[in-house]
Order: C-alpha cells, then sequence, then structure tokens
C-alpha cells in the first residue's frame, strides 16, 4: 500500500510539478504528516525531491529528473490498452495518431508486459457508444480545438439551452455574437462541451452543438491560474445534479423492469416476482411516460396523482386501440 502511495506521489511531482504539502495530501487523500514521511522516504532512497520555502514555495524534483517505471501490472496494462475512446478520437481527427502511439508503447514494453498488452487488447474492448448512436461531431470543434490549444479569443453566437444539462449560460437566450476564452473541451458520451471563461471571467459550458456561428480571433488570453477542467468538470456536475428538478415516486416493478429505474434506497421484495422500488424522475410527466413505457410491468404506489394519471392514460390508450379501423377489420 505505502508502495503504491510513494509511486503516486513521485508521478505527481514528475508531472504536475511543484506542489505544496497540502496540496499533495488532498491527491494522495492521506494526512499532511503522512505525505511529509512520504518525501523523507523518496529523498532517503535517492530521489532528488527538495522543498522550497515561503510564498509559492512547496515541493519538487530536480528539473533533469525522470523515473523509469516499466514495471507496469497486467491490471495497469489492461486500463491502459482497453479503455481508447475512439469515436472520440475520430471527431478530432486523432484516431491514426493514438493506433500508431499505442504501437509504439507496446513495442516499447519489456517482453513480458507487451505480451499482457497485446493479450489484453485482443480479450477485452470498450465501446463507449450506445446502440441508437447518432454522435454529434460539431461543426466548430476543430476551431474552437484550436482556440483551446492557442488560448485565442473566440466570438460565438449561441442558441437558448434547452436545459441546464446542455449549458451552464444562465439559461437565457445569448444574440451574440460575443467574445469567450475557449479553456476546454469535454466529450460527454455523444455530446461535445466548450468550457469557457467570458468577459468578467466567470466560468460557463456551452454546448457545441447550440454554437451557431463561430469566429477565431486573433487576440490571446492568459489561462487562469490553477484552472483544472477535471475539476471544473466534477463540480458543474455535481451543481447540476442538485438543482435537478426531482420527482420521488414509489413503484411496484417485475423484475424484468427494475433495471429500466435508478433506485435511491435499497429495493424489498413485493409480492412473486415484484420488487417495491423507490426511485426520483425529473416531473411528472416524464414519471408518466416511465411507468406507461413498461405495459404493465410497473404500478405506482405513490404519488396518487400519478397513479390516477397512469389509470386515466391507459383507459384512453385502450379506448383508442380498441376503436382502431385495423383491428375491426381483422376477421373475428
Amino acid at each position: 500500500m505505502r508502495a503504491e502511495r510513494l509511486l503516486r506521489l513521485l508521478l505527481r511531482l514528475q508531472t504536475g510539478g511543484r506542489s505544496t504539502v497540502a496540496q499533495l495530501a488532498v491527491v494522495l487523500e492521506v494526512s499532511p504528516r503522512t505525505v511529509q514521511r512520504d518525501l523523507d522516504a523518496l529523498s532517503l532512497a535517492g530521489v532528488p525531491v527538495y522543498s522550497i520555502r515561503g510564498r509559492g514555495g512547496g515541493w519538487a524534483l530536480l528539473p533533469d529528473y525522470r523515473s523509469r517505471l516499466t514495471g507496469l501490472t497486467p491490471s495497469e496494462v489492461m486500463s491502459v490498452f482497453v479503455g481508447a475512446t475512439a469515436r472520440v478520437l475520430a471527431d478530432l481527427g486523432l484516431d491514426a495518431s493514438s493506433e500508431l502511439a499505442v504501437t509504439k508503447l507496446i513495442a516499447s514494453l519489456p517482453e513480458g508486459t507487451r505480451r499482457e498488452a497485446e493479450y489484453a487488447r485482443q480479450r477485452l474492448l470498450i465501446d463507449h457508444a450506445g446502440w441508437d448512436d447518432r454522435r454529434e461531431t460539431p461543426r466548430w470543434l476543430d476551431l474552437c480545438r484550436q482556440a483551446v490549444w492557442e488560448e485565442r479569443t473566440i466570438e460565438i453566437q449561441y442558441g437558448e439551452p434547452e436545459s441546464a444539462a446542455h449549458s451552464t449560460d444562465g439559461g437565457t437566450r445569448r444574440r451574440g455574437p460575443f467574445p469567450i476564452e475557449p479553456l476546454g473541451l469535454v466529450a460527454k458520451t455523444r455530446t461535445w462541451y466548450l468550457v469557457a471563461a467570458r468577459t468578467d471571467g466567470r466560468l460557463r459550458t456551452y454546448r457545441l452543438s447550440r454554437v451557431t456561428s463561430a469566429e477565431l480571433t486573433t487576440r490571446t488570453f492568459t489561462r487562469p491560474s490553477g484552472f483544472d477542467l477535471a475539476a471544473y468538470w466534477a463540480q458543474s456536475q455535481e451543481e447540476f445534479r442538485a438543482a435537478r428538478p426531482t420527482y420521488p415516486v414509489t413503484l411496484k416493478v417485475r423484475d424484468h423492469a427494475v433495471r429500466r429505474f435508478r433506485p435511491t434506497t435499497p429495493m424489498v421484495p413485493a409480492d412473486d416476482g415484484w420488487w417495491l422500488v423507490h426511485t426520483d424522475l425529473e416531473s411528472h410527466p416524464e414519471a408518466q411516460a416511465a411507468v406507461l413505457a413498461q405495459a404493465g410491468a410497473a404500478q405506482v404506489i405513490a404519488p396518487t396523482e400519478l397513479a390516477q394519471a397512469v389509470h386515466k392514460a391507459a383507459q384512453a390508450i385502450a379506448v383508442q386501440h380498441s376503436r382502431d379501423p385495423g383491428l375491426e377489420d381483422q376477421p373475428r
């Protein structure tokens, strides 16, 4: 356990540069005292780690130091070589480069580890796409990528977002064009998002498919100090989930249909082949549609108004289909 932590600490200093003990403690999920002991252990082992005192100080490695970490375990090999998101790389025009990079990495591994990598690649594939893969490849993706890489301002015109899930730009229509400073691109399942800073310094997320026009300017900007794309994205998702409206329901669901719902508490067996499920949906209409879609495999226990609405809708469907001319023409 400690050996793994020392390795993570070394890699963090090697890739992340100067860091304070407090920052390292957060990354490693240990106490500052433990980090201090681990830094002392690295130093005693001959790793050129040193401290810088004063404001802006911290711990760092000598600039020319690089560790040679070729002893990958089988699980580490699998995590590297079977999880490539090919469709995202294709959107960015990097699919061929990715395959070449993987080939080079495999060739550079020791023989035993190389066999593990090839073995894993031929036996495990992670396909991130759904069956109905109508993936968005936005018109302005290449331009936004260039702006992110070159730290150049772009002028965009942005349509009214469908919901907070697609944009964090306040939910109002921006007539534009208006300037933003692109900081990063995020691909979430089939959808691309652009994280950018507005002229007032506030960070916003824009769904690229809703950008109606974009122009790359010659103006450059300074990236905010300490900005971390992954941390920002994780926080924005948490804020979205916290603000999303919820409609709690209690259902009795057949065995084969329980996977259609996400329980908020452990499910409880009900009658034979049925389960009592407590779940949260976004609204009354969504809940009604979800129950009706199960064709009798889900029954509403609560709330009462949802049970009544489902009953009324089911009766209307039955009446509509009983009057279907196609059924009347069938031989009796």
